[in-house]
């Protein structure tokens, strides 16, 4: 059974985090991190990354976002499909 993945943002102002430190930021196991989609930069400037999360382990966090701007989400990631025949 496949388990469904989130998308979270997390701020890291001390430079592009791994999956580790971005596990950590996030509140969950390291494990529960996709791996293959990885850390991906979103600004920069403003340390700001995405990363994807299984949804149990967002929903089994201890503690709740504070409405800081650490850690926003959950967010959805839906499957980006054709919509109607491919053309040829």
């Amino acid at each position: 059974m496949s388990r469904d993945m989130v998308l979270m943002t997390i701020a890291c102002p001390e430079g592009e985090p791994g999956l580790d430190r971005a596990a950590e930021l996030l509140g969950v196991p390291a494990a529960e991190m996709d791996k293959g989609f990885g850390v991906v930069v979103l600004d920069p400037q403003k340390g700001l990354y995405a990363v994807q999360v299984h949804e149990t382990a967002i929903s089994q966090r201890p503690t709740a976002d504070t409405g800081g701007q650490a850690v926003k989400g959950p967010f959805s990631n839906p499957r980006i499909e054709p919509f109607g025949p491919t053309r040829k």
